[in-house]
């Protein structure tokens, strides 16, 4: 059981579950609220106060924001450097097209 006040792990679990898809606007927004809700009464309630089916579903839920977060960080890192490469890629092209183009043209 989850703690007073505290969103139950069936409703966290059910709306992971469930695609947004498959959700209302109001349903999504109402998830959201009361997630963020969660999360803040996740980190301000002090461990000794929490249940211990409480402290254990924080801990879940915690690791797997911060999983998220690695993950989240690590693609845009991914997107980053592929942008980074793709930009080389086309200077260089560029730059053998326009040295192609000279030579074509005889200007070298």
């Amino acid at each position: 059981m989850t703690d007073t006040g505290r969103k139950p792990v069936s409703d966290k679990v059910s709306e992971t579950l469930t695609p947004d898809s498959q959700k209302s606007y109001a349903e999504q927004v109402k998830e959201s609220a009361t997630g963020a809700y969660d999360k803040v009464a996740r980190e301000v309630q002090p461990e000794d106060t929490k249940s211990p089916f409480q402290s254990a579903a924080d801990t879940v839920t915690g690791g797997s924001s911060d999983a998220k977060q690695s993950a989240d960080s690590n693609a845009s890192s991914f997107v980053d450097t592929a942008k980074e490469y793709a930009a080389s890629a086309q200077q260089t092209a560029t730059d053998a097209l326009n040295q192609a183009s000279e030579y074509i043209s005889g200007k070298k």
